[in-house]
């Protein structure tokens, strides 16, 4: 978010509280693959790609979906850096 003259308070409580609201649901998504798949581990007894399931969820699924909410995260704050940044010039 751009320090310049053209920067409302009220914009930037906007540009937070939409980062907050986008980190609060990546967190939830975070928690949701950690703790759910953890819980039933056991009824997850079948095959995948020739290990269990569990196992496939622990070792591979969760990192590289862990990845990827990091991604989205990177690609949604740049795209609203840009916006606030565009604001702010088109402000001045």
């Amino acid at each position: 978010m751009p320090d310049s003259p053209s920067s409302t308070p009220s914009a930037m409580r906007r540009y937070w509280r939409r980062n907050l609201i986008l980190i609060g649901m990546l967190i939830l998504c975070w928690g949701v693959l950690t703790f759910v798949p953890a819980y039933f581990a056991r009824e997850l007894s079948f095959d995948f790609i020739g290990w269990p399931f569990a196992f496939w969820m622990a070792a591979y699924g969760a990192p590289l979906f862990y990845l990827v909410l990091i991604g989205i995260y990177a690609r949604l704050m740049n795209r609203a850096d840009a916006k606030a940044r565009n604001d702010g010039e088109r402000g001045s």
